[in-house]
């Protein structure tokens, strides 16, 4: 049987996905009581969310390639802006964002 603090939304993606695959794996077991199945099913679907941010965070960081007037690429920030803030740097124009 898994342990029960071991089913947290911390780590790397991989980890989480490893355990989320092990939960999946054990919920197949015929032999599992429903209560025990339901509390994997609920520590699975918090996996999927952590999972789910990672992928979100991953994605957002390589959107911020950005494409120049020229068709150049240029890699925009990664920290996070307030939206007010954005684009308001000396020098530097806004530009079009590749999606």
């Amino acid at each position: 049987m898994a342990k029960a603090g071991k089913t947290t939304p911390a780590g790397s993606f991989e980890e989480s996905l490893r355990e989320l695959e092990s939960l999946v794996e054990q919920m197949e077991s015929p032999e599992l009581p429903l209560e025990t199945i339901v509390e994997k099913y609920e520590a699975g679907m918090k996996l999927v969310a952590a999972c789910t941010e990672k992928l979100k965070a991953a994605e957002k960081r390589i959107s911020l390639l950005t494409k120049r007037k020229d068709g150049s690429l240029e890699e925009g920030e990664l920290e996070d802006q307030d939206p007010a803030a954005k684009g308001k740097k000396a020098g530097r124009s806004t530009p079009d964002l590749l999606m």
